[in-house]
């Protein structure tokens, strides 16, 4: 299970990696909105999806958070990366076209740095979470054998 999170976060580290590229790509040439934008580059990346941002009568900032909090961990993001997530959406739709794209691109490099740390951890853990496995496994069916 443990070894499972570890991949999880990566996975979804990465298609938040290609949202930013994406979506900086597409704010450059269209000045699409914020909410417009999750809605085109929500693959992989499910909360998306629950931030309403003025349709429910909160502002898009309180609704990112909101949607951040109650969905995000669920995906497999870390507490950093949770973190991560807010600061980035504080920020998102504040300023003007160029703004963003700097905004977009800082973030961009931040997400790279914990992605790397997140391919990392898997890398140190993963075995030894499985393993733990396989040996309590077998330790449980020789106790009850």
């Amino acid at each position: 299970m443990e070894s499972h999170k570890l991949s999880l976060r990566v996975e979804k580290l990465e298609a938040f990696l290609r949202f930013l590229s994406s979506a900086r790509a597409e704010i450059r040439y269209s000045s699409m909105p914020a909410e417009a934008l999750l809605r085109n580059h929500s693959e992989g990346i499910c909360f998306f999806s629950h931030v309403t941002g003025g349709n429910s009568g909160t502002s898009f900032a309180d609704s990112w958070n909101s949607a951040v909090a109650e969905y995000a961990a669920c995906e497999g993001f870390g507490k950093k990366d949770m973190e991560l997530l807010r600061e980035f959406g504080a920020g998102l739709g504040a300023t003007d076209t160029e703004g963003q794209v700097a905004h977009f691109r800082l973030y961009e490099n931040l997400t790279s740095s914990a992605l790397d740390e997140a391919k990392e951890e898997r890398r140190r853990k993963a075995k030894l979470y499985k393993m733990l496995g396989l040996f309590g496994g077998t330790a449980a069916a020789i106790l009850l054998c």
